[in-house]
């Protein structure tokens, strides 16, 4: 009988150890699930993309002013494209009649600057934007005689102080609102333009020197300044065609590429298409112009549409191009979208074709009310 029971309590005892094994066993799955593909999808990121869908420009192939762009700033996911965040609503309050982001720069301390133009002078400024959805907004710069044409683009320099393209000259602005220079570069001297009316863009160079792109009828060019500022130009580059304008620059630091998108409102050669130049700032040199991409050779050539480029950004560390480009061939461009591109500068000089492979067979970022239109792209890991 003493046999009998042991043998019972043994049995039972076997059965509660396999069905805590169970009941554990399975606790721990459920916690610790596969995430399903749309999981991975929203939470794989290495970097964002910041947009600006303001009054952009693009070659003459646009007429969206400050009232018909979509006048928002948000934030795209690098990797699968998805928007996660819309920081600011350029058309709402507290945002001022006529406001509308025009270029971007990552801050730091969860910031990004935005370059806010607005037709009445005054009130042409820099906001601090915080990145969260509708985030908070300083407006920590503004002075009205610096900011007294339209305003193009945005540089932070390493000691606080702000570098701005208006269409007509570059101005240094400290973090106090002061205007340094009467403007701090004028670039009018030879090789460089004769006059300028549309500065369109610009990128700072390891050394401290300076890259601009001018976007005007004659004056269609990129060139090279010095850090001393003035009107001397240190390297000048004509467009590939009179009729192409560079609307959109970035710099590959690692390969000395200063990467050039010409817009205007034709598909003819050369017109709406990306360059390269090799850039030696010790030596003020621009050189060995290359063809990445022309609208002339789609699709027999490129597999891609692009026309009409109003921005780029490069993310150097995973080797990305975002293109912002419209989304027909027409003269007056309805939309854009956002095409993303493996970066190969292996292949610049060599296989010019391949230097640009698109990632996806639809766009990075599709057409729609919030991308009319596009008026700068920033890449940062956070």
């Amino acid at each position: 009988m003493i046999k009998y029971f042991k043998s019972k309590i043994e049995g039972r005892r076997r059965f509660f150890s396999i069905y805590l094994f169970l009941l554990l066993s399975a606790f721990h799955f459920s916690c610790a699930k596969k995430k399903s593909v749309s999981e991975v999808a929203s939470t794989s990121n290495s970097g964002y993309v910041y947009v600006s869908t303001g009054m952009c420009y693009s070659g003459n192939n646009t007429t969206f002013n400050a009232t018909t762009s979509s006048n928002l700033v948000f934030r795209l996911n690098g990797d699968n494209g998805q928007r996660d965040l819309i920081m600011a609503d350029y058309g709402q309050p507290p945002s001022q009649l006529g406001d509308t982001p025009v270029a971007l720069y990552p801050g730091e301390n969860n910031n990004l600057w935005v370059l806010v133009e607005n037709a009445t002078a005054a009130i042409r400024r820099v906001d601090l934007v915080t990145k969260s959805n509708y985030g908070s907004r300083v407006s920590p710069l503004f002075n009205a005689t610096a900011f007294a044409s339209a305003l193009r683009s945005l540089l932070v320099l390493p000691g606080g102080d702000f570098l701005i393209a208006r269409t007509a000259a570059i101005e240094l602005v400290t973090a106090g609102s002061v205007r340094i220079g009467a403007p701090y570069i004028n670039p009018t001297a030879a090789p460089c333009n004769t006059s300028n009316t549309g500065l369109t863009n610009m990128v700072r160079l390891p050394g401290g020197k300076y890259v601009f792109a001018h976007g005007a009828a004659a004056q269609n060019r990129i060139g090279i300044m010095g850090v001393a500022g003035g009107t001397t130009c240190l390297a000048g580059q004509a467009a590939p065609i009179a009729g192409a304008y560079p609307t959109a620059l970035v710099y590959d630091e690692e390969n000395s590429y200063a990467i050039v998108g010409y817009a205007g409102n034709v598909t003819t050669n050369n017109i709406n298409s990306i360059y390269a130049y090799s850039i030696d700032e010790t030596l003020n040199t621009i050189s060995n112009a290359q063809e990445i991409y022309d609208r002339f050779e789609y699709p027999a050539t490129y597999n891609y549409h692009l026309y009409g480029i109003s921005a780029m950004a490069l993310d150097p560390v995973n080797q990305y191009l975002y293109v912002a480009s419209a989304i027909s061939d027409a003269a007056t461009t309805v939309n854009y979208k956002i095409e993303k591109f493996s970066y190969h500068p292996e292949f610049i000089g060599v296989e010019n074709a391949s230097v640009l492979q698109r990632v996806t067979s639809i766009p990075f970022y599709n057409y729609g009310s919030d991308t009319k239109c596009i008026s700068d792209l920033v890449w940062s890991e956070d």
